[in-house]
């Protein structure tokens, strides 16, 4: 096993405890979790006239929609090109990651959301399911982009924009008020976790057993 394998499932590990922790914190409400929520709700709800608009129109990168359009067009992509264990890839973390299971804890968990809300929402609040699809769809196109493209300055711009997406989609939630942090915190770590288990069973188990994908030649 690699450094870099060894980092990748420690940081995984230590995702699933957040996560653990975040739901713990949302059954059980302890004092500590409620002034946790607190705190960085008012840290991040700093409005202003710029701020507001900025967040109001990044929210909308994770919702269904920008999910559903940047999905087809890569998949359209990766089946032009034949990658189709790259399009599995995405289809697993998209579909059953970011759709199913965020659906299924929801309604498992049922937290009500925030109020009042800059931007209307409904359904239930925890975990975030635009950050867990952020991290889903954007953390599966850096791993995709790792893959196949050599180093460059699209590579490294293409890298730092999906990353930025990743971080400030979650904060756009909080910000507008429909998620509370914790259910942002959730979101992003159950994804990571979602997204590094894929990556595991499709590229890495195979890549390890010898099977290798013509496109990692």
């Amino acid at each position: 096993m690699t450094i870099q394998q060894k980092k990748q499932r420690l940081s995984t590990v230590l995702a699933t405890i957040l996560f653990g922790i975040m739901t713990f914190g949302v059954l059980m409400s302890p004092n500590w979790f409620r002034q946790f929520d607190i705190f960085f709700q008012q840290l991040i709800q700093h409005r202003g006239t710029f701020t507001t608009l900025f967040f109001t129109y990044i929210t909308q990168a994770g919702n269904m929609t920008a999910i559903i359009v940047v999905s087809v067009i890569v998949s359209i992509f990766l089946a032009y090109k034949h990658c189709y264990r790259e399009l599995l890839f995405l289809s697993v973390n998209i579909i059953f990651s970011a759709g199913i299971i965020t659906q299924v804890l929801k309604h498992m968990i049922t937290r009500v959301r925030p109020q009042p809300q800059l931007i209307q929402e409904s359904g239930y609040s925890f975990p975030s399911g635009h950050s867990m699809a952020a991290i889903l769809l954007y953390g599966s196109l850096i791993i995709l982009i790792n893959y196949h493209l050599k180093p460059s300055l699209f590579k490294t711009a293409s890298v730092i924009v999906l990353t930025s997406l990743i971080i400030i989609i979650p904060i756009s939630r909080v910000y507008v008020n429909v998620h509370y942090p914790s259910d942002i915190l959730a979101g992003l770590s159950l994804g990571y976790v979602l997204l590094f288990i894929s990556k595991y069973f499709i590229f890495d188990l195979k890549s390890a057993t010898g099977v290798l994908h013509d496109s990692h030649k």
